[in-house]
């Protein structure tokens, strides 16, 4: 398999794990330094504060799991270049806690280092992320 092949499955199957709810597949994918954060947000909630390493990653992840499910998953795009990747897709999220839903186009932009993810930088709507967590 070539590098560029690993790093789209990499990237694809950690997505399925996290659209299945398997945090441990999913954090099978990440790097011990890892670190995730959602661009956009002025004062972001504790859940999208960013994390450093995989063990706070995975903390975040397991919020995550359990506050947003998603539908209706759609990959528009992916480019790998070097150690760098962009995922272009859109989804539909059910937030767990309000009850709300929102559909979304998101962003995502990893490195990767020793076969697994090190940084994930997110960007949607953050306006539309607070206000389906909004009381």
């Amino acid at each position: 398999m070539s590098e560029r092949a690993a790093i789209e499955s990499l990237i694809r199957t950690a997505y399925e794990a996290r659209y299945r709810g398997d945090l441990d597949a999913l954090m099978d994918h990440y790097h011990p330094d890892a670190s995730y954060r959602l661009a956009g947000l002025a004062q972001p909630d504790a859940m999208f504060v960013q994390p450093r390493g995989r063990e706070a990653v995975r903390a975040q992840m397991d919020g995550l799991i359990k506050a947003f499910v998603f539908s209706n998953v759609r990959e528009h795009a992916l480019t790998v270049d070097g150690d760098s990747a962009t995922l272009h897709w859109s989804a539909d999220v059910h937030c767990v806690p309000t009850g709300r839903s929102h559909s979304f186009e998101i962003l995502d932009f990893f490195t990767i280092a020793d076969g697994k993810v090190k940084t994930l930088v997110q960007f949607t709507d953050a306006g539309a992320v607070a206000r389906l967590m909004a009381p």
